[in-house]
C-alpha cells in the first residue's frame, strides 16, 4: 500500500517538472521576434563598426605601392629591383619622421629625387610617382589582414603598369627592402599597436577576438 502511495506521489512529481520544462522551452512569439531582431541587428552594425575601424586605419597608415609594366619575368624582376633600392634609399629619410603627418611631409619634399631615382631604376621605361589616396582591396600582411578601403599611399606606376603589383606599409615603418612578401614580425606589430586603438589593432591581427568582444558588448547593451 505504502509503495503504491509512494509510486503516485513520484509520478505526480515528474509530472509537475515535465509540465515547467516544457513552460521554459516555450518562447513566446514577441521573446523569438526580439531575438531575430537582435540577431538582424548585430549582423548590421559589425559590418557598420567594421567600415569605421578601416577608416580609423588608414587615418594613421600610409601604404608604398609599386606597380610593374607587365608580367614578364624582364618586368617583374624590374619592380623587385626597384623596390629594394627604393627602400634602402627611403629608409634613413624617414626614420625621423615621429608620424605619418611627417612622413608625408618628408615624401612631399622629396618627391623629385624619388621620381629622378625611380626612372633611372625604370629605364627604358617611365616611372610615374604619385602621393594619392587610392582604393585597395582585402591584403594579407604577413599574419595581419588589411581590410579593403581606400588608404593614402605613395604609388609608383612602371611604364603601362599593367603587371602584378608590390605593396608594404611605409608609416609604420613596416617595409623591408630584403623580403619578397611583405612580412609582419614583432616590432611590426608593437609599432602597429603603439599608433592603433584596441579595436583597430584586432581587427588586423585578432578578428576573432574582435568578434566575441563585439558580440559581448553588442548584447550588453540590448539586454
Amino acid at each position: 500500500m505504502n509503495n503504491t502511495k509512494n509510486f503516485r506521489q513520484t509520478s505526480k512529481k515528474t509530472k509537475g517538472v515535465h509540465k515547467k520544462m516544457k513552460h521554459h522551452k516555450h518562447i513566446s512569439p514577441a521573446t523569438l521576434t526580439a531575438l531575430l531582431f537582435l540577431a538582424l541587428l548585430l549582423l548590421i552594425e559589425y559590418p557598420t563598426r567594421q567600415s569605421t575601424l578601416q577608416h580609423e586605419i588608414s587615418t594613421q597608415v600610409l601604404r608604398f605601392h609599386i606597380r610593374a609594366n607587365s608580367d614578364t619575368p624582364a618586368d617583374q624582376q624590374k619592380k623587385l629591383q626597384l623596390k629594394q633600392t627604393l627602400l634602402t634609399w627611403l629608409t634613413p629619410i624617414l626614420s625621423t619622421a615621429a608620424s605619418k603627418q611627417e612622413t608625408i611631409k618628408t615624401i612631399q619634399q622629396t618627391l623629385p629625387e624619388i621620381t629622378k631615382e625611380a626612372n633611372r631604376l625604370a629605364a627604358p621605361q617611365t616611372a610615374t610617382v604619385t602621393l594619392q589616396k587610392e582604393w585597395f582591396p582585402e591584403k594579407n600582411y604577413g599574419t595581419c589582414t588589411f581590410p579593403e578601403g581606400t588608404y593614402d599611399a605613395l604609388r609608383i606606376d612602371i611604364g603601362a603598369a599593367k603587371g602584378h603589383n608590390w605593396w608594404c606599409v611605409l608609416y609604420p615603418s613596416l617595409c623591408y627592402a630584403d623580403t619578397l612578401d611583405p612580412t609582419m614580425t614583432e616590432e611590426g606589430e608593437q609599432k602597429l599597436q603603439q599608433v592603433l586603438d584596441e579595436d583597430a589593432y584586432d581587427l588586423l591581427l585578432h578578428p576573432q577576438k574582435l568578434k566575441i568582444r563585439f558580440r559581448l558588448e553588442f548584447f550588453l547593451r540590448n539586454r
